[in-house]
């Protein structure tokens, strides 16, 4: 547990660790900039997948909501999905970090609180999910600022009368948003980092005095999805698939009046805000810069599980495995559901 309790650790802060070692060393801003760009473009991919926890109920279909009894549900679940580790691994190397080796990939972990309601006259049901880090909160706890929004709805008509054999099957619509970040300020401390002379050889040298570093990352997902359940009456198995389209952005950003040979860069002539814009590949603005990758695509995942019902009482244990790269997650949910 130790391991796995260090490897998120290191979710939270692998690019402030870039921080914490430059303000002994120098680094070249591309270098690093090159290797945060490799995370940022893994991440954008694994968030689709990650804001596709919740709502993940065992029941394919709960019922009308007009009805004895009226059919709806509320309850919380947690987990995680992974993402490829060998991203991650570019910027510990290039920190001298010693990265553990966790085969199972990077863990991204979220929760939500989620409610569903039965359909009218037709047989549909109505999905809602939400989940959020109030950001004071952490920074108060922890001493460094976590952002975390996740919010979620979707729409399933049964496709199959339940009443013929003992199983459902419905198909539906979803959307999800996830966003998130993770930021630091540094009171009392300047990094220095050396970027290229365009007109030449040699280098200029950055300073970033009292600075705040982060992490930042959204993603849209609209998704089309189908599923299957065995409902018993203490267990129901469930499996499903979804095929979704999503679009994605990540990136770091450093916030600080940035020096450049000790000048502000506003004063700086126009070719050296140039050379700095070209090795962060990025913004670069008085007060800072940033640099955000961006990523579409399609994505494809299985889900499946059980779950153990009491009365009106069900624990759900989802597993999910996405086709685009291989990664896996899992869920565990309770809620009441009448």
């Amino acid at each position: 547990m130790k391991k796995y309790g260090k490897i998120l650790c290191l979710f939270a802060v692998i690019f402030l660790l870039a921080a914490g070692t430059v303000f002994s060393q120098n680094l070249t801003i591309e270098s690093l900039s090159g290797s945060v760009d490799s995370f940022s473009e893994t991440i954008a991919k694994a968030l689709p997948f990650n804001s596709t926890m919740g709502l993940n109920w065992s029941d394919a279909y709960i019922g009308q909501l007009i009805g004895i009894p009226p059919h709806f549900g509320i309850g919380v679940s947690t987990g995680f999905t992974t993402m490829p580790m060998g991203s991650i691994g570019k910027v510990a190397d290039l920190l001298d970090y010693n990265l553990p080796d966790v085969a199972i990939g990077f863990p991204l972990p979220g929760y939500t609180v989620e409610a569903r309601v039965g359909g009218l006259i037709l047989p549909f049901d109505v999905g809602l999910k939400f989940g959020y880090l109030e950001t004071g909160l952490m920074d108060r706890l922890i001493g460094m600022n976590i952002d975390y929004l996740l919010f979620g709805m979707d729409f399933r008509y049964s496709v199959f009368d339940p009443t013929l054999l003992p199983i459902k099957i419905s198909a539906g619509l979803g959307y999800n948003y996830l966003s998130g970040g993770v930021s630091k300020k540094f009171p009392g401390k300047d990094i220095v980092y050396d970027f290229s002379n365009p007109l030449g050889a040699g280098t200029y040298e950055l300073t970033v005095p009292t600075p705040t570093i982060g992490l930042k990352w959204s993603t849209n997902t609209i998704e089309a999805k189908a599923q299957v359940c065995f409902p018993l009456i203490i267990i129901t198995p469930y499996a499903g698939a979804g095929l979704s389209y999503s679009w994605s952005e990540a990136g770091y950003y450093i916030s600080s009046n940035i020096l450049v040979d000790g000048v502000p860069i506003d004063e700086t002539s126009p070719h050296i805000r140039d050379a700095l814009k070209t090795a962060v590949n990025g913004n670069v603005a008085k007060t800072g810069f940033e640099r955000m990758v961006e990523d579409t695509g399609i994505n494809m995942r299985l889900f499946g599980g059980i779950s153990l019902n009491i009365a009106f009482i069900k624990f759900d244990i989802t597993g999910m495995f996405n086709a685009r790269d291989g990664s896996w997650g899992g869920t565990f949910g309770t809620r009441f559901q009448l």
